[in-house]
């Protein structure tokens, strides 16, 4: 759609402001908005770094070079929405790396010589990525000899390549340095002896463990009531618990965009129109490609099996240089060009069947063969083969009428095959075909042919036309002008049918909203400084539907309120009113008198040989403290019933194993490779939350983006 019909569908203003809006436009979009340098509005900063702001020109200018080297690395393609986003978090990372990794790497003396990053490319520790690069995909061998032929030539490569290695090659040291301050933090660590014992008396000590569980799915939600004074109390009891992130919830309601009947009917006869002009092209494929909405265009040489279904349905008509359609498929109007049609395929048939089963037994066998001859006859007779399909076929094909579609020459077991084959033209087989499957009644609905056709194809996509967009967008703003509140919201959209949709954790950053993929403007709208909770959006075009939303929640980093986490905090005191009613009913007594007593939800069983490390529990599931609370036992006592993760339960102490001394000569370098690698493998990312969180990162990229 053009700028100029977006403008009459969505102002409705005077030629005079147009005009003015058609300059700000020009100027910047965000000259006027709630962020406004001109108006004073809020802050450009899009975030802060130890105490120091970062400014919208500074994130730019990151996201300039990041997307030259993207430019760069993919032969000048400008990045998609998804590759985008991206580059825009690699942006903020790199602006963290810059502003506090660099500071503690000078801080260490760390540095990658020359020498280094020689190594790096060609030497005895070469980076993983260029090893990757070099591997042979199909013997999985590195092989270095390519690497010095490909640097002795990089200077005769083409200029787009050589920046692209000249690129991948300075980021390298950088790389190096991030990977020398984490293995320099990694490698702090210490297995102690004591961290060995504890590892070995955990995977040798063991248990038995006799276990009374009551699921909290066994008490419906509904019965526990809980109001907002008990969630309040519950909360001011529980706050170190419930801690709130930055989040946004909210309510919208959506107009699909879709074709109508006009806008079908219009698509239709503009190729109607296009397939005259088509026929008589003198390039075809060049005629195509100005006109199809899917590229590329390609002149495809086709079997008769893999020729589209409104072509293969018709082949006894189709002739040279003839154009056939436009026919509706999936979400486009095709036409399509036949080129030229050759004797040089591999021959194909087509035919129907009726399969009459029979196993390897003389009775069945006899059976199958006597009802397929008197089918056979009756057919013979004037009786129609397909409703005999539909009664009596015994496969998949009968409810197609006995249709098997196109074949090619080896895909059918040889009898049939021979009997379709051997056939002059089309019609029924005046004999059964017997194969392994049984007897069949054949009838040949194309002969064989060996014909490969050239084709080229228009398509069109069936999408909405400007009027149709234009009236959904009128109720759209309708709506908006009208529901100036959240009672408003809610009533109109009622009254209109309209099914109001929730997106309780629309995260800062991201890009969409439930499914809508594209749905940034409506992010950072919901995270505006100037919003507050019931305010309602203007229209979003997204697309495949126009969006008018209502913010519902604000949630802010810290202590949560009760409206921040509501649905946790009325869970988690569901469970906590369940657990009393749950303990009250089970009573006191031996595990098997609570059971008995509490009726067939209460699950009895014993846990044989549970280790002191583990940290689920087979009818509890995953619960560590449960785990904990079962060894806290002695042996033959049992727990009072407590709220485990996902119901109540009591254990109690069958038979306990204890661990044996660990031997002071025992090889203990698999138990501290274990430690060590459960601790490494968090530590990458465990320090870059450590840094940014010294470092007070604050993210407000979303006034920007």
């Amino acid at each position: 759609m053009s700028v100029i019909s977006k403008i009459r569908e969505k102002s409705g203003l005077a030629v005079g402001i147009v005009a003015l809006g058609l300059i700000l436009f020009l100027v910047g979009g965000d000259i006027l908005g709630p962020n406004s340098v001109l108006l004073g509005g809020g802050s450009q900063d899009i975030g802060s770094i130890e105490g120091t702001d970062i400014g919208a020109q500074d994130f730019q200018e990151e996201l300039k070079k990041l997307e030259n080297d993207f430019a760069i690395q993919n032969n000048g393609k400008s990045p998609d929405t998804q590759q985008q986003t991206q580059i825009r978090e690699q942006g903020w990372y790199q602006l963290i790396f810059n502003r506090v990794f660099k500071k503690e790497f000078d801080k260490l003396g760390l540095a990658v010589s020359d020498e280094e990053q020689v190594d790096m490319v060609q030497g005895k520790n070469i980076h993983p990525e260029i090893v990757k690069a070099f591997t042979n995909p199909q013997t999985g061998a590195f092989d270095k000899a390519q690497i010095q032929s490909f640097l002795a030539n990089i200077g005769k490569a083409q200029p787009q390549q050589q920046a692209a290695w000249l690129n991948f090659e300075a980021k390298l040291p950088e790389d190096r340095l991030r990977t020398k301050y984490e293995a320099l933090l990694s490698k702090t660590g210490y297995v102690t002896r004591l961290e060995v014992e504890r590892e070995y008396m955990t995977t040798n000590t063991k248990a038995d463990l006799q276990v009374l569980f009551v699921n909290f799915a066994s008490i419906v939600d509904s019965t526990i009531k809980v109001d907002d004074s008990e969630l309040a109390a519950f909360l001011a009891a529980n706050q170190y618990k419930y801690k709130s992130q930055d989040n946004r919830a909210v309510s919208y309601v959506q107009w699909m965009v879709s074709p109508s009947d006009a806008d079908k009917a219009a698509i239709k006869t503009e190729l109607v129109e296009a397939s005259a002009e088509f026929a008589t092209a003198p390039n075809d494929t060049l005629f195509a490609a100005g006109y199809s909405d899917v590229t590329p265009v390609k002149l495809q040489t086709l079997l008769v099996t893999e020729l589209p279904a409104e072509l293969s349905s018709m082949t006894a008509s189709l002739q040279k240089g003839t154009v056939y359609g436009p026919f509706e498929v999936g979400t486009n109007y095709t036409l399509y060009k036949l080129i030229d049609i050759a004797n040089e395929g591999a021959f194909s048939a087509k035919a129907s069947h009726i399969l009459l089963k029979a196993d390897a037994s003389d009775s069945s066998k006899a059976s199958a063969k006597a009802k397929a001859q008197d089918i056979l006859n009756k057919i013979k007779a004037g009786a129609s083969f397909e409703e005999m399909a539909r009664t009596f076929g015994s496969d998949g094909t009968a409810g197609n009428g006995g249709d098997l579609g196109w074949f090619a020459e080896g895909r059918m077991v040889k009898p049939f095959e021979e009997a379709v084959f051997k056939q002059g033209g089309r019609g029924l087989i005046p004999t059964l075909v017997q194969t392994d499957f049984g007897y069949h009644i054949v009838k040949v609905t194309e002969p064989k042919t060996n014909l490969k056709y050239k084709v080229v194809a228009i398509q069109k996509n069936i999408t909405a036309g400007d009027e149709t967009r234009e009236a959904l967008y009128a109720k759209a703003a309708q709506f908006k002008a009208e529901a100036t509140d959240k009672a408003k919201f809610d009533t109109i959209a009622t009254k209109q049918s309209l099914e109001r949709r929730e997106a309780t954790n629309v995260a800062k950053n991201g890009t969409a909203v439930n499914d809508m993929q594209e749905a940034r403007e409506i992010v950072k709208w919901a995270y505006s400084d100037d919003k507050k909770v019931g305010e309602i959006s203007d229209v979003y075009d997204l697309n495949d539907r126009y969006v008018v939303a209502i913010l519902t929640k604000i949630s802010t980093e810290g202590n949560a309120t009760v409206e921040d986490v509501k649905d946790q905090l009325t869970a988690d005191l569901r469970k906590t009113k369940k657990t009393e009613q749950i303990i009250k009913n089970l009573g006191e007594g031996t595990l098997e008198q609570m059971q008995k007593k509490y009726g067939a939800n209460a699950i009895l069983n014993t846990n044989p040989e549970l280790l002191l490390n583990a940290s689920t529990i087979a009818e509890i599931g995953y619960d560590p403290a449960a785990v904990g609370m079962g060894f806290g036992l002695k042996a033959g006592k049992q727990s009072k019933p407590f709220q485990a993760e996902s119901g109540v339960a009591a254990l109690k102490m069958v038979k306990f194993t204890a661990s044996t001394p660990m031997d002071k000569k025992m090889d203990v370098t698999p138990l501290k490779a274990t430690i060590s690698s459960r601790s490494q493998g968090r530590d990458q990312y465990n320090i870059s939350e450590a840094i940014k969180e010294l470092a007070r990162v604050k993210d407000n990229r979303v006034r920007l983006f």
